[in-house]
Protein backbone atom coordinates (compact mmCIF):
# COMPACT_ATOMS: atom_id res chain seq x y z
CA UNK A 1 0.00 0.00 0.00
CA UNK A 2 1.39 3.39 -0.97
CA UNK A 3 0.04 6.91 -1.32
CA UNK A 4 0.41 9.09 -4.39
CA UNK A 5 -0.30 12.73 -3.67
CA UNK A 6 -1.17 15.05 -6.52
CA UNK A 7 -1.69 18.79 -6.36
CA UNK A 8 -4.65 20.23 -8.28
CA UNK A 9 -4.44 23.85 -9.42
CA UNK A 10 -7.48 25.69 -10.75
CA UNK A 11 -6.97 29.16 -12.20
CA UNK A 12 -10.37 30.50 -11.20
CA UNK A 13 -11.13 34.10 -12.24
CA UNK A 14 -12.39 36.57 -9.67
CA UNK A 15 -16.10 36.48 -9.01
CA UNK A 16 -17.72 39.14 -11.12
CA UNK A 17 -19.44 39.78 -14.39
CA UNK A 18 -16.78 37.85 -16.33
CA UNK A 19 -17.45 34.64 -14.37
CA UNK A 20 -20.75 32.87 -14.95
CA UNK A 21 -22.16 29.60 -13.74
CA UNK A 22 -22.03 28.19 -17.27
CA UNK A 23 -18.28 28.79 -17.31
CA UNK A 24 -17.87 27.01 -13.98
CA UNK A 25 -20.02 24.13 -15.14
CA UNK A 26 -17.95 23.79 -18.31
CA UNK A 27 -14.85 23.67 -16.11
CA UNK A 28 -16.29 20.79 -14.09
CA UNK A 29 -17.27 18.87 -17.22
CA UNK A 30 -13.79 19.31 -18.68
CA UNK A 31 -12.24 18.18 -15.40
CA UNK A 32 -14.46 15.11 -15.24
CA UNK A 33 -13.32 14.16 -18.76
CA UNK A 34 -9.60 14.91 -18.48
CA UNK A 35 -8.63 14.72 -14.82
CA UNK A 36 -9.24 10.98 -14.13
CA UNK A 37 -6.96 9.69 -16.90
CA UNK A 38 -4.19 12.19 -16.08
CA UNK A 39 -4.35 11.43 -12.37
CA UNK A 40 -4.27 7.68 -12.99
CA UNK A 41 -1.31 8.04 -15.36
CA UNK A 42 0.67 9.90 -12.69
CA UNK A 43 -0.23 7.38 -10.01
CA UNK A 44 0.80 4.47 -12.24
CA UNK A 45 4.05 6.20 -13.12
CA UNK A 46 4.89 6.39 -9.43
CA UNK A 47 3.79 2.78 -8.91
CA UNK A 48 5.90 1.32 -11.70
CA UNK A 49 9.05 3.08 -10.47
CA UNK A 50 8.55 1.40 -7.10
CA UNK A 51 7.86 -1.89 -8.87
CA UNK A 52 11.01 -1.83 -10.97
CA UNK A 53 13.12 -0.78 -8.00
CA UNK A 54 11.77 -3.69 -5.96
CA UNK A 55 12.68 -6.16 -8.73
CA UNK A 56 16.02 -4.72 -9.92
CA UNK A 57 17.30 -2.57 -7.08
CA UNK A 58 18.08 1.17 -7.15
CA UNK A 59 18.75 2.70 -10.55
CA UNK A 60 22.51 3.23 -10.02
CA UNK A 61 23.02 0.24 -7.72
CA UNK A 62 21.42 -2.81 -9.39
CA UNK A 63 20.99 -5.95 -7.28
CA UNK A 64 21.09 -9.52 -8.60
CA UNK A 65 18.71 -12.26 -7.55
CA UNK A 66 15.91 -10.13 -6.10
CA UNK A 67 12.50 -11.85 -5.99
CA UNK A 68 10.02 -9.76 -7.99
CA UNK A 69 6.24 -9.46 -7.44
CA UNK A 70 5.74 -10.47 -11.08
CA UNK A 71 6.84 -13.29 -13.34
CA UNK A 72 8.66 -13.29 -16.65
CA UNK A 73 6.24 -13.39 -19.57
CA UNK A 74 8.61 -15.77 -21.33
CA UNK A 75 9.89 -18.35 -18.82
CA UNK A 76 7.72 -17.35 -15.81
CA UNK A 77 10.64 -17.06 -13.37
CA UNK A 78 10.18 -14.49 -10.60
CA UNK A 79 13.73 -13.32 -9.89
CA UNK A 80 16.91 -11.87 -11.36
CA UNK A 81 15.68 -9.05 -13.64
CA UNK A 82 17.64 -6.16 -15.09
CA UNK A 83 16.49 -2.65 -15.99
CA UNK A 84 16.07 -2.00 -19.70
CA UNK A 85 15.05 1.64 -19.57
CA UNK A 86 11.89 3.49 -20.54
CA UNK A 87 10.08 3.84 -23.82
CA UNK A 88 10.61 7.12 -25.58
CA UNK A 89 7.01 7.32 -26.77
CA UNK A 90 4.05 7.13 -24.39
CA UNK A 91 1.92 4.03 -24.47
CA UNK A 92 -1.67 5.00 -25.28
CA UNK A 93 -4.49 3.02 -23.72
CA UNK A 94 -8.14 3.77 -24.47
CA UNK A 95 -10.08 3.54 -21.22
CA UNK A 96 -13.60 4.23 -20.00
CA UNK A 97 -12.43 7.61 -18.62
CA UNK A 98 -10.32 8.78 -21.53
CA UNK A 99 -7.04 8.02 -23.26
CA UNK A 100 -4.34 7.09 -20.78
CA UNK A 101 -0.74 7.92 -21.79
CA UNK A 102 1.99 6.04 -19.95
CA UNK A 103 5.78 6.10 -20.24
CA UNK A 104 6.40 2.45 -19.40
CA UNK A 105 9.53 0.94 -17.92
CA UNK A 106 10.97 -2.30 -19.28
CA UNK A 107 12.90 -5.04 -17.55
CA UNK A 108 14.80 -7.97 -19.00
CA UNK A 109 14.90 -11.54 -17.75
CA UNK A 110 18.48 -12.67 -17.30
CA UNK A 111 17.40 -16.27 -17.81
CA UNK A 112 15.60 -16.23 -21.17
CA UNK A 113 16.40 -12.69 -22.31
CA UNK A 114 12.73 -11.65 -22.56
CA UNK A 115 12.17 -7.88 -22.38
CA UNK A 116 8.75 -6.73 -21.20
CA UNK A 117 6.88 -4.12 -19.18
CA UNK A 118 6.17 -5.41 -15.66
CA UNK A 119 3.43 -2.83 -15.09
CA UNK A 120 1.45 -3.92 -18.16
CA UNK A 121 2.03 -7.58 -17.36
CA UNK A 122 0.76 -7.27 -13.79
CA UNK A 123 -2.32 -5.27 -14.81
CA UNK A 124 -3.17 -7.61 -17.67
CA UNK A 125 -2.70 -4.88 -20.29
CA UNK A 126 0.01 -6.49 -22.42
CA UNK A 127 -0.92 -6.17 -26.08
CA UNK A 128 -4.08 -4.18 -25.36
CA UNK A 129 -5.12 -0.83 -26.75
CA UNK A 130 -8.62 -0.79 -25.29
CA UNK A 131 -9.64 -1.77 -21.76
CA UNK A 132 -12.29 -4.35 -20.95
CA UNK A 133 -14.58 -1.80 -19.32
CA UNK A 134 -14.56 0.50 -22.34
CA UNK A 135 -15.22 -2.51 -24.55
CA UNK A 136 -18.23 -3.50 -22.48
CA UNK A 137 -19.53 0.09 -22.32
CA UNK A 138 -19.32 0.49 -26.10
CA UNK A 139 -20.85 -2.92 -26.76
CA UNK A 140 -23.77 -2.20 -24.43
CA UNK A 141 -24.44 1.17 -26.07
CA UNK A 142 -24.07 -0.30 -29.55
CA UNK A 143 -26.95 -2.70 -28.95
CA UNK A 144 -29.26 0.29 -28.50
CA UNK A 145 -28.04 2.71 -31.18
CA UNK A 146 -25.69 2.94 -34.15
CA UNK A 147 -21.95 2.54 -33.66
CA UNK A 148 -21.28 6.21 -34.41
CA UNK A 149 -23.87 7.41 -31.93
CA UNK A 150 -22.67 4.94 -29.28
CA UNK A 151 -19.13 6.29 -29.60
CA UNK A 152 -20.33 9.91 -29.58
CA UNK A 153 -22.45 9.32 -26.48
CA UNK A 154 -19.56 7.66 -24.67
CA UNK A 155 -17.29 10.57 -25.56
CA UNK A 156 -19.85 13.07 -24.34
CA UNK A 157 -20.81 11.40 -21.06
CA UNK A 158 -17.70 9.49 -20.02
CA UNK A 159 -15.02 11.61 -21.67
CA UNK A 160 -13.50 8.66 -23.52
CA UNK A 161 -11.91 8.91 -26.95
CA UNK A 162 -14.14 6.23 -28.47
CA UNK A 163 -14.71 6.06 -32.22
CA UNK A 164 -17.31 4.29 -34.32
CA UNK A 165 -14.70 1.73 -35.35
CA UNK A 166 -13.91 0.97 -31.71
CA UNK A 167 -17.60 0.53 -30.94
CA UNK A 168 -17.93 -1.86 -33.85
CA UNK A 169 -14.90 -3.85 -32.73
CA UNK A 170 -16.13 -3.86 -29.13
CA UNK A 171 -19.29 -5.70 -30.16
CA UNK A 172 -17.23 -8.38 -31.92
CA UNK A 173 -14.93 -8.73 -28.89
CA UNK A 174 -17.82 -9.03 -26.45
CA UNK A 175 -19.61 -11.59 -28.63
CA UNK A 176 -16.38 -13.60 -28.81
CA UNK A 177 -16.10 -13.52 -25.03
CA UNK A 178 -19.73 -14.59 -24.57
CA UNK A 179 -19.41 -17.54 -26.94
CA UNK A 180 -15.80 -18.45 -26.16
CA UNK A 181 -14.86 -17.94 -29.82
CA UNK A 182 -11.33 -16.59 -29.19
CA UNK A 183 -9.53 -13.30 -29.65
CA UNK A 184 -9.79 -10.76 -32.45
CA UNK A 185 -7.08 -8.69 -34.02
CA UNK A 186 -6.05 -5.32 -32.52
CA UNK A 187 -8.03 -2.17 -33.23
CA UNK A 188 -7.29 -0.26 -36.38
CA UNK A 189 -9.15 3.00 -36.04
CA UNK A 190 -7.46 4.45 -39.09
CA UNK A 191 -8.63 1.67 -41.37
CA UNK A 192 -11.72 1.91 -43.57
CA UNK A 193 -15.11 0.98 -42.29
CA UNK A 194 -18.58 1.20 -43.71
CA UNK A 195 -20.12 4.69 -43.50
CA UNK A 196 -23.12 5.00 -41.26
CA UNK A 197 -25.88 6.31 -43.50
CA UNK A 198 -28.23 6.62 -40.55
CA UNK A 199 -26.17 9.14 -38.62
CA UNK A 200 -24.98 12.65 -39.31
CA UNK A 201 -22.67 12.83 -36.33
CA UNK A 202 -19.50 11.47 -37.86
CA UNK A 203 -18.12 8.40 -39.56
CA UNK A 204 -19.12 5.02 -38.31
CA UNK A 205 -20.59 1.78 -39.46
CA UNK A 206 -23.65 -0.29 -38.74
CA UNK A 207 -22.20 -3.03 -40.90
CA UNK A 208 -18.91 -4.86 -40.68
CA UNK A 209 -15.89 -4.12 -42.82
CA UNK A 210 -14.97 -5.50 -46.18
CA UNK A 211 -13.86 -8.88 -44.84
CA UNK A 212 -17.28 -9.53 -43.35
CA UNK A 213 -16.18 -9.52 -39.75
CA UNK A 214 -15.36 -6.93 -37.14
CA UNK A 215 -11.82 -6.80 -35.82
CA UNK A 216 -10.84 -5.64 -32.37
CA UNK A 217 -8.70 -6.82 -29.50
CA UNK A 218 -9.53 -6.12 -25.93
CA UNK A 219 -10.73 -9.11 -24.01
CA UNK A 220 -8.83 -12.33 -23.54
CA UNK A 221 -11.84 -14.59 -23.96
CA UNK A 222 -12.14 -17.69 -21.83
CA UNK A 223 -14.23 -20.67 -22.89
CA UNK A 224 -17.88 -19.80 -22.38
CA UNK A 225 -20.54 -22.13 -21.08
CA UNK A 226 -20.65 -25.13 -23.36
CA UNK A 227 -24.40 -25.37 -23.44
CA UNK A 228 -26.39 -27.80 -25.53
CA UNK A 229 -25.19 -27.73 -29.08
CA UNK A 230 -22.68 -25.02 -28.35
CA UNK A 231 -20.96 -25.40 -31.71
CA UNK A 232 -23.42 -26.04 -34.55
CA UNK A 233 -21.99 -26.60 -38.00
CA UNK A 234 -22.82 -24.08 -40.73
CA UNK A 235 -21.42 -24.59 -44.24
CA UNK A 236 -18.81 -26.93 -42.82
CA UNK A 237 -17.64 -24.41 -40.19
CA UNK A 238 -18.45 -24.68 -36.50
CA UNK A 239 -20.14 -21.49 -35.31
CA UNK A 240 -19.66 -20.86 -31.56
CA UNK A 241 -22.90 -19.87 -29.89
CA UNK A 242 -24.01 -18.68 -26.48
CA UNK A 243 -25.27 -21.55 -24.35
CA UNK A 244 -28.79 -21.65 -22.88
CA UNK A 245 -29.35 -19.20 -20.05
CA UNK A 246 -31.49 -21.67 -18.05
CA UNK A 247 -31.10 -25.44 -17.72
CA UNK A 248 -34.80 -26.40 -17.64
CA UNK A 249 -37.42 -23.75 -18.56
CA UNK A 250 -41.06 -24.63 -18.08
CA UNK A 251 -42.24 -22.99 -21.32
CA UNK A 252 -40.27 -22.61 -24.57
CA UNK A 253 -41.24 -19.96 -27.13
CA UNK A 254 -39.95 -20.15 -30.70
CA UNK A 255 -40.19 -17.41 -33.29
CA UNK A 256 -38.23 -15.77 -36.09
CA UNK A 257 -37.87 -12.51 -37.95
CA UNK A 258 -35.89 -11.18 -40.89
CA UNK A 259 -32.94 -8.84 -41.17
CA UNK A 260 -31.20 -7.05 -44.04
CA UNK A 261 -28.00 -9.06 -44.15
CA UNK A 262 -26.01 -11.15 -46.57
CA UNK A 263 -26.25 -11.21 -50.34
CA UNK A 264 -29.92 -12.15 -50.69
CA UNK A 265 -32.34 -9.38 -51.58
CA UNK A 266 -34.79 -10.35 -48.85
CA UNK A 267 -32.09 -10.70 -46.23
CA UNK A 268 -31.72 -13.61 -43.84
CA UNK A 269 -33.75 -15.15 -41.07
CA UNK A 270 -33.09 -14.53 -37.40
CA UNK A 271 -34.47 -17.39 -35.29
CA UNK A 272 -34.82 -17.17 -31.55
CA UNK A 273 -35.71 -19.53 -28.72
CA UNK A 274 -36.41 -18.25 -25.22
CA UNK A 275 -37.55 -19.95 -22.05
CA UNK A 276 -40.18 -18.73 -19.59
CA UNK A 277 -39.78 -19.68 -15.94
CA UNK A 278 -42.25 -17.42 -14.14
CA UNK A 279 -43.85 -14.02 -13.72
CA UNK A 280 -43.73 -11.45 -10.94
CA UNK A 281 -44.90 -7.95 -10.14
CA UNK A 282 -48.30 -6.32 -9.62
CA UNK A 283 -51.36 -7.60 -11.45
CA UNK A 284 -51.35 -5.05 -14.27
CA UNK A 285 -47.58 -4.83 -14.61
CA UNK A 286 -46.49 -8.45 -14.62
CA UNK A 287 -42.90 -9.12 -15.60
CA UNK A 288 -41.98 -12.32 -17.41
CA UNK A 289 -38.83 -14.14 -16.32
CA UNK A 290 -37.29 -15.04 -19.66
CA UNK A 291 -34.00 -16.68 -20.60
CA UNK A 292 -32.12 -16.98 -23.87
CA UNK A 293 -32.00 -20.58 -25.11
CA UNK A 294 -30.84 -20.34 -28.71
CA UNK A 295 -30.09 -17.90 -31.54
CA UNK A 296 -29.33 -18.47 -35.22
CA UNK A 297 -28.67 -15.97 -37.99
CA UNK A 298 -28.86 -16.92 -41.67
CA UNK A 299 -29.61 -20.57 -40.83
CA UNK A 300 -32.77 -22.69 -41.02
CA UNK A 301 -34.64 -23.98 -38.00
CA UNK A 302 -32.87 -27.35 -38.09
CA UNK A 303 -29.70 -25.57 -36.88
CA UNK A 304 -31.61 -24.36 -33.82
CA UNK A 305 -32.14 -27.98 -32.87
CA UNK A 306 -28.41 -28.39 -32.21
CA UNK A 307 -28.65 -25.74 -29.47
CA UNK A 308 -31.84 -27.11 -27.87
CA UNK A 309 -31.50 -30.87 -28.18
CA UNK A 310 -30.00 -31.37 -24.70
CA UNK A 311 -32.62 -29.33 -22.88
CA UNK A 312 -35.13 -31.43 -20.92
CA UNK A 313 -38.64 -31.48 -22.32
CA UNK A 314 -40.57 -28.38 -21.21
CA UNK A 315 -44.17 -28.44 -20.10
CA UNK A 316 -45.31 -26.44 -23.15
CA UNK A 317 -43.96 -25.12 -26.45
CA UNK A 318 -45.56 -22.01 -27.96
CA UNK A 319 -45.23 -21.42 -31.73
CA UNK A 320 -46.66 -18.97 -34.23
CA UNK A 321 -47.76 -21.63 -36.69
CA UNK A 322 -44.79 -21.76 -39.06
CA UNK A 323 -44.45 -25.35 -40.25
CA UNK A 324 -40.68 -25.55 -39.77
CA UNK A 325 -40.97 -24.40 -36.13
CA UNK A 326 -43.72 -26.91 -35.36
CA UNK A 327 -41.75 -29.75 -36.95
CA UNK A 328 -38.66 -28.80 -34.90
CA UNK A 329 -40.66 -28.79 -31.64
CA UNK A 330 -42.19 -32.17 -32.43
CA UNK A 331 -38.78 -33.66 -33.26
CA UNK A 332 -37.05 -32.32 -30.14
CA UNK A 333 -39.79 -33.04 -27.62
CA UNK A 334 -42.30 -35.57 -29.05
CA UNK A 335 -44.36 -35.77 -25.86
CA UNK A 336 -44.52 -32.03 -25.13
CA UNK A 337 -47.83 -30.30 -26.00
CA UNK A 338 -47.69 -27.45 -28.52
CA UNK A 339 -49.79 -24.28 -28.31
CA UNK A 340 -50.51 -22.16 -31.38
CA UNK A 341 -50.33 -18.43 -30.70
CA UNK A 342 -53.82 -16.97 -30.32
CA UNK A 343 -52.71 -13.69 -31.83
CA UNK A 344 -51.36 -15.33 -34.97
CA UNK A 345 -54.42 -17.56 -35.46
CA UNK A 346 -56.93 -14.86 -36.55
CA UNK A 347 -54.27 -12.92 -38.45
CA UNK A 348 -53.18 -16.08 -40.23
CA UNK A 349 -56.77 -16.79 -41.22
CA UNK A 350 -57.13 -13.33 -42.72
CA UNK A 351 -54.02 -13.86 -44.83
CA UNK A 352 -55.33 -17.24 -45.95
CA UNK A 353 -58.62 -15.65 -46.98
CA UNK A 354 -56.75 -13.07 -49.01
CA UNK A 355 -54.83 -15.86 -50.70
CA UNK A 356 -58.14 -17.44 -51.68
CA UNK A 357 -59.47 -14.07 -52.81
CA UNK A 358 -62.57 -14.51 -50.66
CA UNK A 359 -65.69 -14.85 -52.77
CA UNK A 360 -67.41 -11.59 -51.83
CA UNK A 361 -64.38 -9.56 -50.81
CA UNK A 362 -64.74 -7.12 -53.69
CA UNK A 363 -68.42 -6.53 -52.88
CA UNK A 364 -67.78 -6.52 -49.13
CA UNK A 365 -64.18 -5.53 -48.37
CA UNK A 366 -64.75 -6.17 -44.66
CA UNK A 367 -65.69 -9.84 -45.05
CA UNK A 368 -62.22 -11.24 -44.38
CA UNK A 369 -61.71 -8.86 -41.48
CA UNK A 370 -65.06 -9.89 -39.98
CA UNK A 371 -64.06 -13.57 -40.13
CA UNK A 372 -60.78 -12.71 -38.42
CA UNK A 373 -62.61 -10.86 -35.63
CA UNK A 374 -65.09 -13.72 -35.31
CA UNK A 375 -62.28 -16.24 -34.81
CA UNK A 376 -60.58 -13.98 -32.26
CA UNK A 377 -63.86 -13.70 -30.29
CA UNK A 378 -64.28 -17.49 -30.48
CA UNK A 379 -60.89 -17.98 -28.86
CA UNK A 380 -61.63 -15.50 -26.07
CA UNK A 381 -65.01 -17.13 -25.45
CA UNK A 382 -63.39 -20.46 -24.62
CA UNK A 383 -61.53 -18.92 -21.69
CA UNK A 384 -64.43 -16.74 -20.63
CA UNK A 385 -66.91 -19.62 -20.20
CA UNK A 386 -64.25 -22.18 -19.21
CA UNK A 387 -64.91 -24.64 -22.01
CA UNK A 388 -63.21 -28.01 -22.15
CA UNK A 389 -60.96 -28.95 -25.04
CA UNK A 390 -63.75 -31.00 -26.63
CA UNK A 391 -66.25 -28.12 -26.42
CA UNK A 392 -63.72 -25.69 -27.85
CA UNK A 393 -62.95 -28.00 -30.77
CA UNK A 394 -66.67 -28.33 -31.45
CA UNK A 395 -66.97 -24.53 -31.70
CA UNK A 396 -63.88 -24.50 -33.94
CA UNK A 397 -65.45 -27.06 -36.28
CA UNK A 398 -68.68 -25.07 -36.39
CA UNK A 399 -66.75 -21.98 -37.36
CA UNK A 400 -64.80 -23.90 -40.02
CA UNK A 401 -68.05 -25.20 -41.52
CA UNK A 402 -69.21 -21.62 -42.17
CA UNK A 403 -66.21 -20.94 -44.41
CA UNK A 404 -67.10 -21.72 -48.07
CA UNK A 405 -65.51 -24.93 -49.27
CA UNK A 406 -64.03 -23.12 -52.28
CA UNK A 407 -61.66 -21.26 -50.00
CA UNK A 408 -59.08 -24.03 -49.86
CA UNK A 409 -56.24 -22.03 -48.30
CA UNK A 410 -58.45 -20.98 -45.38
CA UNK A 411 -59.60 -24.56 -44.77
CA UNK A 412 -56.02 -25.85 -44.96
CA UNK A 413 -54.96 -23.25 -42.41
CA UNK A 414 -57.78 -24.08 -40.00
CA UNK A 415 -57.24 -27.84 -40.31
CA UNK A 416 -53.50 -27.52 -39.63
CA UNK A 417 -54.06 -25.26 -36.62
CA UNK A 418 -56.86 -27.32 -35.05
CA UNK A 419 -54.70 -29.88 -33.10
CA UNK A 420 -52.72 -27.13 -31.34
CA UNK A 421 -55.33 -24.40 -30.99
CA UNK A 422 -56.69 -25.33 -27.54
CA UNK A 423 -53.81 -27.06 -25.83
CA UNK A 424 -53.97 -24.39 -23.13
CA UNK A 425 -57.38 -25.68 -21.98
CA UNK A 426 -55.98 -29.04 -20.89
CA UNK A 427 -56.58 -29.22 -17.10
CA UNK A 428 -53.41 -31.23 -16.46
CA UNK A 429 -51.33 -28.64 -18.31
CA UNK A 430 -53.00 -25.77 -16.50
CA UNK A 431 -52.23 -27.45 -13.19
CA UNK A 432 -48.59 -28.04 -14.15
CA UNK A 433 -48.11 -24.38 -15.14
CA UNK A 434 -50.18 -22.79 -12.36
CA UNK A 435 -46.96 -21.82 -10.61
CA UNK A 436 -46.12 -19.39 -13.43
CA UNK A 437 -49.65 -18.09 -13.94
CA UNK A 438 -50.95 -20.73 -16.34
CA UNK A 439 -50.15 -21.68 -19.95
CA UNK A 440 -49.01 -19.07 -22.44
CA UNK A 441 -51.68 -18.23 -25.02
CA UNK A 442 -49.50 -16.21 -27.39
CA UNK A 443 -45.93 -15.39 -28.33
CA UNK A 444 -46.11 -11.81 -27.06
CA UNK A 445 -43.10 -12.26 -24.78
CA UNK A 446 -40.79 -13.21 -27.63
CA UNK A 447 -42.44 -10.75 -30.02
CA UNK A 448 -41.38 -7.87 -27.79
CA UNK A 449 -37.79 -9.05 -28.06
CA UNK A 450 -38.17 -9.30 -31.84
CA UNK A 451 -39.27 -5.66 -31.93
CA UNK A 452 -36.09 -4.71 -30.06
CA UNK A 453 -34.05 -6.61 -32.63
CA UNK A 454 -35.83 -5.01 -35.58
CA UNK A 455 -35.54 -1.52 -34.08
CA UNK A 456 -31.76 -1.91 -33.86
CA UNK A 457 -31.04 -3.71 -37.12
CA UNK A 458 -33.67 -2.39 -39.56
CA UNK A 459 -31.89 0.85 -40.45
CA UNK A 460 -32.48 2.35 -43.88
CA UNK A 461 -29.53 2.09 -46.25
CA UNK A 462 -27.58 -0.37 -44.08
CA UNK A 463 -26.99 -4.00 -45.00
CA UNK A 464 -25.25 -6.17 -42.45
CA UNK A 465 -22.89 -9.02 -43.02
CA UNK A 466 -24.02 -12.23 -41.36
CA UNK A 467 -21.06 -12.51 -38.92
CA UNK A 468 -21.47 -8.87 -37.88
CA UNK A 469 -25.21 -9.29 -37.36
CA UNK A 470 -24.64 -12.46 -35.37
CA UNK A 471 -22.18 -10.66 -33.08
CA UNK A 472 -24.57 -7.77 -32.46
CA UNK A 473 -27.58 -9.99 -31.76
CA UNK A 474 -25.55 -12.21 -29.45
CA UNK A 475 -24.66 -9.21 -27.29
CA UNK A 476 -28.13 -7.66 -27.58
CA UNK A 477 -30.05 -10.78 -26.52
CA UNK A 478 -27.56 -11.59 -23.76
CA UNK A 479 -27.98 -8.06 -22.37
CA UNK A 480 -31.76 -7.85 -22.58
CA UNK A 481 -32.37 -11.35 -21.21
CA UNK A 482 -29.62 -11.06 -18.56
CA UNK A 483 -27.76 -14.18 -19.61
CA UNK A 484 -25.60 -15.57 -16.75
CA UNK A 485 -22.44 -15.15 -18.80
CA UNK A 486 -23.28 -11.50 -19.48
CA UNK A 487 -24.00 -10.93 -15.80
CA UNK A 488 -20.67 -12.48 -14.82
CA UNK A 489 -18.78 -10.35 -17.34
CA UNK A 490 -20.34 -7.16 -16.00
CA UNK A 491 -19.55 -8.19 -12.45
CA UNK A 492 -15.90 -8.84 -13.28
CA UNK A 493 -15.37 -5.77 -15.46
CA UNK A 494 -17.26 -3.30 -13.27
CA UNK A 495 -16.36 -4.18 -9.67
CA UNK A 496 -17.13 -1.85 -6.80
CA UNK A 497 -14.33 0.55 -5.97
CA UNK A 498 -12.29 -0.51 -2.92
CA UNK A 499 -9.40 1.98 -3.31
CA UNK A 500 -9.71 4.96 -1.01
CA UNK A 501 -9.00 8.48 -2.19
CA UNK A 502 -9.09 11.88 -0.54
CA UNK A 503 -9.35 15.47 -1.71
CA UNK A 504 -7.27 17.89 0.34
CA UNK A 505 -6.94 21.64 0.21
CA UNK A 506 -3.41 23.09 0.55
CA UNK A 507 -3.35 26.60 2.01
CA UNK A 508 -0.11 27.78 0.43
CA UNK A 509 0.88 31.45 0.35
Amino acid sequence: MFDTRLALTIDTPELGESLSWNALESLMVAMSHQLPAQALAMALEDAQERLVEAACGPRWMPVRGLVAPFGCTGCEVREDFARKGRRTRPRKLHTAVGTLELIVWHVGCRGCGKVFSPLLAMLGLSGKRRTDRLTLDLAELSTQMSFARAAALDRQLAGSSATAGQAHNAVADTAALLTGAGEHEPDDDDGPHEPDRHDDDGPGGDGPGEDGSAAGESFTPQPGPSGPGSAPVCAGVQMPVLGPGHPAPKVVLLDGTGARAGDKTNGVGVNLAIGLTGRSGPAKRRRAHTHLLGLTVGEDWSMMGAQLERLPAPALVVVDGETAITVLAQRLWPTTPIQRCWWHLPHGLRKALYVDDAHNRHNNPNWARDRKNELAELLREQIRVEHTVEEALADWDAFTAKIPAALTAAHAFLDAARPHAFTCLDPNLRKALACIGGPELATGVIERLMREINARTDIGGVRWTIPGLRDLLTVLTARILRHPTWTEIRKNVRPSNTIQFRLQKFNAT
